[in-house]
């Protein structure tokens, strides 16, 4: 090195050393005199020279520098900076789409400086302590506690558990007092949904003040002295928080009411029921105490209470600078949603989400306007409350009015609509874990009203923490799965949200096509999430906000605090759909009972226990199977001694299309060639049938199509596709049009699969269909116009109300089992509920396959078989319905009228009537034996005379006369064919063939006097 470059590094070494050495001399006696207790206590030498080198280095205290570090692998991140300079609110902000598992924030005394460390999730559990260089560090915590005396010995196998599921940097730092006051916080709480808070005072080191009740939390916890200050402590505990986002809540709220967050401490515990957070914060408020008794902290409980429920957003402006309450802004975000779902048909553009946005805060005196109409129609307190109503609305119509601008107008004029056409809320209940919003389908916009539509029934609107949804129901009495759909970016949402409504009401009005065959009409949730919102919570936030608006007061249809413009009880039955699961279901049901809802067990369908897990017992794939067995015949093809080929979408490890798989092959043998399978993984094709032992492993397995072996090839240029690359994107992709089969399946995969764009890819070069019939076991994968084209050109398509029925059958079936049995008792007839129940699914399918087959046949090619098929449905449906109105308006009971009884009891699967007949009319709602009766009437006399018969003479007559006249005449009839069957006349079958086949259909209308 040259002597010249050897004397400037001695140099710069020295002037190095000095200047850091003149900062520490300073830096480090303030740092011990000022950094908390805690902190000292908890952190190792080494952990503060390293904080310290950072501080003394990068200059935080001297020129006002910030410095970030980062462990190797991203998982702890600290700041530390001067609180003038980078505040607390701008570092959540930067990590809000981190799920933050453990966060510890100091400032000093002084306040100078802040140092805040966040372990980001995953980390290393407790458990992974146990052995290691550092020893057991697990089993040590366990011993400090005993020895600590904060924990009686009754209580320490409880808490081992608690400890497990902590993180290891909690046993790393372990404090046997906080320890100790977070395990009988969680214990307080309970696994329920509720934000259990404490507020302790603590004002000298050494001598604890009083501790105040915890809301929420029971029993008053052990104060702990506080380092310097006279200081606050507030303890925010809560089950399943929001992974991302829950911090930077508070810190907000605690900004906004003036609250100094001097340092805080938040702690995940994460077991086999879900994660719990525990955060405590020590706060001043200008300088002194938050007493238990003030104004301030009943505000800021309020607030506290809902941050779980709320997701940072852009309209949170207005709380900085109009001092809007969390819950206002709540409603101005669920109203904001609303008005981007219903203008985006007019233009997704210029109504994107951020324009509505955009808009709503551009116009904040018409906006508040609106919203104080809506508080005046729906708070429970105000005296005159409709006069107000009245005069608000004008003044808030006036104010909209006024607006020049084209597109401000129809943004406010579209929350005006909502707001007007709301008949329950849950806004003013004093607990809410998100917002619903019952609506009158009558406020549907022009652009989402097609003309000789048939309106829902009933709408619900929600706002959950991240997404928002919307419940559709097409009868009173109706039922239909819960569908979470997750977004991955914002762009991703923005698009699903443009279609949010028409999915719904598609998906709704599916399952009321399909629902032909029992007392429930269609329906169908969807929950949408953005890409930082929470499945676990937005279900919860959904569920607990529709028992919100559909549970009755004591002798009134709504709760109190509950405005009711709607004027009557709802039952709602539920079921799961896609990313609901076991655990959702089990809760869903347990949440309705400690609600209180008078149905409990026939809230939610599919339960593990007392119910029928549809993948279980593949009670959608029996359907679809019988509709395929009776089409191959239809085909020419007896699938009992010929061999067929199928193509499938929908992977092994689906519920229909695995089912699917493994019934075949069980029923058809080496019959049923599997030829082509894809999924959202992959896809396979061999021309000589996938390996049926192979797919039966993937099945038993729960793994995709992409899993299949390849060496189980067989047929010439076959092959197995995986989608992360674009090749194989391509070759899933298309495979459900370019395989050829006899059948195609689709028994998975997203709506409109096949639509108006890409039909014509199901033909081959030759114009030849790759199929000769499509059973849809998943809804609405061919889009209605693409049905029509492909039925032009041949292809037999079975309608997906029709293929795959036998799904919302047997839910409707489990609704029946758990109204009339205990759980107890459900799971101790379970095996023979189970197994009549399969049986009837089985009836069902064969009945209407047959009848539709029958009439595309009668028809020869007249109508479509998908046309026909929903023919059918509204046949069905429109008797039943007239059937129904025409019962509840007698009102009289079932059970007194031995037709209707009759007709009742042949529905419900023999156990139930053997076993249980004295419950049957005590424990089903009076509506739903109604609904009952009229469906299950309907759907006999369709299936038994065919199509087109039952409604006209209904309309001639009236529904209830022309039921009742075949009821009586089928009674005769079976009589009649008995005593002909026994006779031993030579013709004695041709004569029953001749009664079956027509004679009730003519002894009706002879009773009805038209012959």
């Amino acid at each position: 090195m040259a002597e010249s470059h050897a004397k400037g590094v001695e140099e710069a070494l020295s002037l190095v050393k000095g200047g850091l050495g003149g900062i520490a001399d300073q830096v480090v006696p303030w740092f011990f005199a000022n950094m908390p207790d805690y902190y000292l206590r908890t952190h190792s030498v080494t952990e503060q020279v390293h904080h310290l080198q950072a501080i003394i280095s990068g200059r935080v205290v001297t020129d006002n520098h910030a410095v970030r570090l980062a462990s190797p692998d991203g998982r702890k991140i600290t700041y530390i900076s001067p609180s003038a300079s980078r505040d607390l609110h701008g570092i959540l902000a930067g990590l809000l789409g981190e799920h933050i598992e453990t966060a510890r924030i100091y400032t000093t005394a002084d306040g100078q400086l802040g140092l805040n460390e966040f372990l980001l999730a995953p980390q290393p559990r407790a458990g992974s302590l146990r052995t290691g260089d550092g020893g057991d560090l697990f089993s040590t915590a366990l011993d400090t506690m005993r020895a600590s005396g904060e924990l009686p010995e009754t209580d320490m196998t409880a808490f081992a558990a608690f400890l497990a599921a902590a993180n290891a940097e909690y046993v790393e730092k372990f404090d046997p007092v906080r320890a100790a006051r977070h395990f009988r916080l969680l214990r307080e709480i309970g696994g329920g949904d509720d934000t259990g808070l404490l507020i302790e005072q603590c004002t000298a080191p050494t001598v604890p003040a009083a501790p105040a009740v915890p809301d929420g939390a029971g029993t008053a916890l052990p104060a702990e002295p506080c380092d310097i200050r006279r200081e606050t402590r507030i303890v925010v505990a809560m089950r399943h928080p929001p992974a991302t986002g829950l911090l930077l809540q508070i810190a907000r709220i605690m900004r906004r009411l003036d609250i100094t967050v001097h340092r805080s401490y938040a702690d995940t515990f994460a077991d086999e029921s879900g994660e719990t957070a525990i955060m405590s914060f020590y706060v001043s408020h200008k300088g002194d105490l938050i007493l238990d008794d003030s104004a301030l902290w009943q505000n800021l409980r309020k607030k506290l209470r809902l941050v779980k429920w709320f997701a940072p957003h852009e309209l949170e402006i207005l709380a900085d600078e109009e001092a809007w309450p969390i819950k206002r802004i709540m409603l101005l975000q669920a109203a904001c949603g609303f008005a981007h779902v219903f203008l985006a048909k007019d233009n997704q553009w210029a109504f994107s989400t951020q324009n509505v946005v955009r808009i709503v805060l551009a116009r904040r005196a018409e906006t508040a306007a609106l919203v104080d109409w809506f508080e005046a129609r729906f708070d429970p307190t105000l005296g005159d409350r409709e006069a107000a109503a009245r005069r608000l609305e004008a003044d808030a119509t006036d104010a909209v009015n006024a607006v020049a601008d084209e597109r401000e107008r129809a943004v406010l004029l579209m929350i005006q609509r909502f707001f007007r056409h709301v008949l329950r809320t849950n806004y003013f209940l004093d607990t809410i874990y998100g917002l619903s919003f019952r609506l009158d389908p009558e406020f549907l916009p022009p652009a989402y009203r097609y003309e000789g539509e048939e309106l829902p029934f009933g709408i619900f609107f929600f706002h959950a923490p991240g997404g928002l949804g919307f419940h559709i129901r097409y009868r009173d009495m109706a039922r239909g799965g819960v569908r979470v759909v997750p977004t991955r970016t914002q762009e991703q949402f923005e698009l699903e949200s443009n279609r949010l409504y028409d999915e719904v009401k598609g998906l709704a009005y599916a399952q009321q096509v399909k629902n032909k065959d029992i007392p429930e009409g269609g329906a169908k949730a969807v929950i949408l999430l953005g890409p930082l919102g929470d499945v676990g919570l937005a279900v919860s936030s959904v569920i607990n906000s529709l028992l919100d608006v559909v549970l009755p007061g004591q002798d009134t249809p709504a709760l109190p605090g509950v405005v009711d413009y709607l004027g009557r009880e709802e039952i709602i039955y539920c079921g799961p759909d896609e990313n609901i699961q076991p655990a959702h279901i089990a809760w869903m049901v347990e949440r309705a009972r400690q609600r209180g809802y008078r149905w409990p067990s026939a809230f939610m369908s599919s339960k593990a226990g007392a119910g029928i897990n549809h993948k279980q017992y593949g009670v959608t794939s029996i359907g679809v199977m019988v509709f395929a067995e009776e089409m191959l015949r239809h085909l020419g093809i007896d699938p009992f001694t010929q061999p067929f080929t199928v193509k499938i979408t929908g992977g092994p490890k689906g519920d229909v299309a695995g089912n699917l798989m493994r019934l075949m092959f069980e029923t058809y043998g080496d019959n049923a060639r599997i030829v082509a399978v894809s999924d959202g993984h992959g896809g396979a094709w061999d021309p000589d049938g996938l390996d049926r032992a192979e797919l039966l492993r993937l099945v038993d397995a729960q793994r995709s199509i992409s899993a299949f072996d390849p060496a189980r090839l067989r047929g010439e240029g076959a092959w197995v596709a995986t989608s992360d690359t674009p090749e194989g994107v391509r070759r899933r992709n298309t495979l459900h049009n370019t395989a050829h089969a006899d059948i195609f399946i689709p028994a998975g995969g997203r709506p409109d699969t096949i639509n108006t764009r890409n039909w014509h890819d199901f033909f081959d070069r030759g114009g030849v269909p790759t199929a000769r019939a499509i059973i849809e076991g998943a809804n609405l994968f061919v889009a209605p116009e693409a049905r029509k084209r492909l039925a032009e050109r041949g292809v037999l398509v079975v309608h997906g109300s029709s293929a795959n029925k036998t799904g919302v059958i047997c839910s409707s079936y489990e609704v029946l089992g758990g109204l009339v049995m205990t759980d107890e008792e459900f799971i101790a007839h379970k095996d023979r509920f189970v197994a009549e129940v399969l049986d009837i699914l089985r009836v069902r399918a064969r009945d209407e396959a047959r009848l539709l087959l029958a009439e595309i046949r009668r028809c020869d090619g007249c109508k479509a078989l998908h046309e026909i098929s929903v023919d059918v449905s509204l046949e069905m449906n429109a008797v039943a319905d007239a059937l129904y109105a025409a019962l509840v308006a007698r009102g009289e009971p079932v059970e007194a009228d031995p037709a209707l009884r009759q007709v009742l009891l042949g529905y419900l699967p023999p156990v139930l009537v053997e076993r249980f007949p004295e419950r049957i009319f005590e424990r089903i709602p009076l509506r739903h034996q109604y609904a009952l009766v009229a469906a299950h009437t309907a759907s006999r006399i369709v299936y038994a005379e065919g199509a087109g018969w039952l409604a006209p003479l209904a309309r001639q007559r009236d529904a209830e006369s022309v039921a009742r006249a075949w009821l009586r005449e089928d009674g005769r009839i079976r009589d009649l064919i008995a005593a002909v069957s026994r006779s031993g006349l030579p013709e004695a079958t041709a004569v029953v063939h001749l009664l079956e086949r027509g004679a009730r259909k003519r002894a009706t209308e002879e009773a009805l006097g038209l012959e």
